[in-house]
Formats: structure tokens, sequence, C-alpha cells
């Protein structure tokens, strides 16, 4: 009976434990965000102001990750964003990163995490190019356990600069294909400023001499972009036409300069992370635009605030994309003690660690099986209130497990995932 027991929770569990986690990432360039030159001024490009509408855009589109450039190269800025365009209102989830800047670039890169859902795992050396770093970010997803990276690139603007862009993709694709994670989850971000595929610099990413790090294009829309009206629902620059305050660039939308651009392993979901298909827009964007501004015609895609906020922040739309995660669930089975449960942090390495809350004392038999129902362990245990317990599971390889608790009136199973 008991293995008949056993046997229904291993199907139950199978079936039913694994839950998905969907986040989206938004890439934005900020437009000299507190950089003042000779075109932007206090007037026209003030950071404050600037603030107050990057909240209004966030609050709308809900982020779990920002990946900015066009920052100016002051800790004052990312500081100034995070206390009063992410934290506000009584929210506390945002954190950011220190940002780089070996190439003395007046703008730089910033990354602006949910920490609840996000750790940065790993800090990595910036690429430093002669016109600006190329950051990469190693984050741990904390429900999952899934590791990934983030990239965010500003490529040299100009369309006479073609070169001095592929210059910086190559140093970055030379530092990937060192990289001893390279074949992992990678997203790439930026504002690119290329004008078509065929540039160097995008055909680095998309056509590297080692296809194992080539990055692929989620909506598949590849081509001479620019003044294109074949694209005209992917453009991202320019918000302004004719009426630009100066700071802003004119001459409408008709560019797809800002990317975000994906590994094979994201596309094929090959590494416990994929991409949400038809998830990628250029956030308000609606394909009327060619050659014209943001708001003219009327733009009914998003309320009116977030389309004024969107046409006043920058001359670029961010670009925003969706991706879903495989979370490790804790599934109970059925017990007769209901004061009974116990805790245990998902992922696990090296230690299994957990505690027990029971309403009195008692005898248990703790039992780990393999997901297809080997045991592996059995301990018999004296389980109190809020004693911790731990087992040495060091020898055992990465993969999903069943702990299973028995004892008078208590039979609880728990799903956990194992990472060495």
């Amino acid at each position: 009976m008991k293995k008949l027991i056993i046997n229904i929770i291993f199907i139950f569990l199978i079936k039913f434990s694994i839950s998905q986690e969907t986040i989206k990432i938004m890439s934005y360039n900020l437009l000299n965000f507190g950089n003042i030159t000779s075109y932007c001024t206090e007037q026209n490009n003030n950071y404050i102001t600037k603030t107050g509408y990057l909240r209004t855009i966030i609050e709308n589109q809900q982020p779990d990750i920002l990946a900015v450039c066009e920052l100016k190269n002051s800790t004052q800025f990312p500081v100034y964003i995070l206390g009063n365009a992410l934290n506000v209102n009584g929210e506390t989830r945002w954190a950011r990163t220190d940002f780089t800047n070996i190439a003395g670039s007046p703008l730089v890169n910033c990354l602006f995490y949910d920490k609840n859902k996000f750790i940065i795992d790993t800090l990595i050396p910036a690429v430093t190019t002669s016109v600006r770093d190329i950051n990469i970010y190693r984050l741990k997803h904390k429900n999952s356990g899934t590791y990934f990276h983030v990239v965010i690139a500003h490529l040299k603007a100009g369309s006479t600069d073609a070169i001095s862009r592929g210059e910086m993709v190559t140093a970055f694709m030379n530092r990937l294909n060192q990289y001893h994670d390279k074949t992992n989850n990678f997203i790439i971000v930026g504002d690119f400023n290329v004008y078509s595929s065929a540039e160097p610099a995008f055909q680095n990413l998309i056509n590297p001499t080692n296809n194992e790090i080539a990055f692929f294009d989620p909506i598949n829309k590849i081509g001479a972009w620019n003044n294109n009206n074949t694209y005209k629902n992917y453009f991202t620059q320019s918000t302004h036409n004719t009426e630009s305050n100066g700071c802003a660039a004119s001459g409408g939308f008709d560019d797809r300069f800002d990317f975000i651009l994906l590994s094979s392993s994201i596309l094929n979901n090959t590494k416990k992370m994929k991409y949400i298909n038809n998830s990628y827009w250029a956030v308000g964007q609606d394909g009327n635009r060619f050659n014209n501004n943001l708001i003219s015609p009327d733009n009914t895609t998003l309320p009116s605030d977030v389309i004024n906020a969107l046409y006043n922040m920058s001359d670029h739309l961010p670009v925003v994309a969706e991706f879903q995660f495989e979370n490790i669930t804790n599934i109970e089975s059925s017990s007769t003690n209901n004061q009974f449960y116990v805790i245990i942090q998902n992922p696990i390495k090296n230690q299994l660690n957990f505690n027990i809350k029971i309403d009195s004392p008692k005898q248990l038999t703790v039992s780990l099986y393999s997901i297809v129902g080997n045991k592996i362990i059995e301990k018999n245990i004296f389980a109190e209130q809020n004693f911790g317990y731990s087992f040495d599971i060091n020898n055992l390889k990465s993969g999903i497990y069943i702990l299973i608790f028995e004892g008078d009136g208590i039979f609880k199973s728990y799903k956990i995932m194992i990472e060495q």
C-alpha cells in the first residue's frame, strides 16, 4: 500500500508540479540623461522632469529588468532614477548595478533589476572599446535557479561609423568566444545604431565564425531597415519629427536602432529559459508613424499620459520582450496532521537543509528519491519544532528529486532541485 501511495505521488509531481514564471525585460536609450550639451540643455533635457516621464512608463509597462544606455557618467543619475522612477509609492523591489567607464565616455550603461526575483551572480569585467564599454551581467533567477546573461551595448552613432560599430561588436564577440559559459542563456540589448542587417556589427552578432555564440532576432525582421516602410512596425527612432525640441533627433520614425537579440538556448528553450512568442514590442509603436512622430496621428496603443511620457522622455522608444522560467515548487501530499510542514530552500547545493514545523515532537523517516522513484537516502530523525536538519548531498548529480516525510499521521512530499 505504501509503495502504491509513493508511486501515485511521483505521477502527480511529475505531471503538475512545474510552474512557469514570466518576466519582462526593457531596453531603453534615455537620451543624454543628466548629460548637458550645447543642444541638450537644462531646459529641453532636464533630468528631474524626465524622471517623472520614466516613472509613468515603468508603472505602465512593469518590467522586471530595465537596461539603459545614454546615462551621464555620474553615480548621481542612476541613484536618482532608482529612488524617483523605480522605488516609488512604497515600492522597494528595485536594485541597480554600478556602471563602468573604462573607455572614458560621457555616457554609460546601467542595469536595474527586481531584487526579489534576481541576484547578480557574477561580476564580469566590462568589454572596453575605443567608444564605450559593453557590459555583461550574469543573473540568477531565484525561483528556478536558472542563470542568464544580459549584455548592454551602445554602439557608435552615425551613418559613416559602421566600421567603428563593427569593431565594438568584434571586441565583445571575442570575449564571449573565450567565456567559460558561452553557450548558456545570453540576451544582448541596447542602441546598436545600425542601418541595415548587412552592417559588420550586426553580422558579427548573427553570423559569427563560431555559430555556438550566434544571436537571433526573435521577430526575424532582418533587412535594410533605414527609411524602409516595410519595417515601420519595428522602428524605434525618432519619436520627434520637424517639431523636435533641439535635444531629440528629428525626422520621425525611419530607423530600427534598438534591439533585444537572443542566444539559441533561449530561442529553443534548451537551458530552462524561453522567449514568449509575440511579446517583443517597440513600446508605443503601431506602424502608423513612418517618417512621422509618436503623437501624430493619434496614438491609441497606450493611455495618453504614457504616450506623452514616451514622446517627451527620449527620441527612442523602449523595446520589451518577455521570457519564461520553469519554477520548482513544493507540492505536498495528503497528511492527517495539518500542523506539520517543512521549510526548504530551492534550489539546493552540497547540503540539503530544512526546518520542520510540527505541533509536538515526533519520530519521522526522511527519504530522498530520484525523479524515477529510486530511493537514495533514508534517515530516521526525531522531529522537533523549529529544529534544523542537514544531509550531505555533495555526491548527487544535478536534477529533480522528491523528499518524503513519514510518521504517525504524517505523509508529505516535496519536490526539490539539486544543483552541483
